[in-house]
């Protein structure tokens, strides 16, 4: 797989979209893994701090509604 950016060989996929990076194109943003309630009731998130981006994608930071899914 070569990379999105360059054409050339890929080191890795980026995380939110799929697409193939190199190491010269690669960028890094927090990842949420898992969301979970702990004993006391409060939310947690595991996070992975450096997973790889793309850069071109534009993860958003809202859900977005699905309609029509039954």
């Amino acid at each position: 797989m070569n990379c999105w950016h360059c054409d050339r060989p890929a080191h890795g996929a980026c995380q939110f979209c799929g697409r193939a990076i190199c190491r010269e194109h690669v960028k890094l943003m927090p990842s949420v893994i898992d969301i979970y309630q702990n004993h006391q009731g409060q939310y947690k998130a595991l996070v992975v701090a450096d997973a790889l981006y793309c850069g071109v994608c534009h993860p958003q930071e809202d859900p977005v509604e699905l309609k029509d899914l039954d």
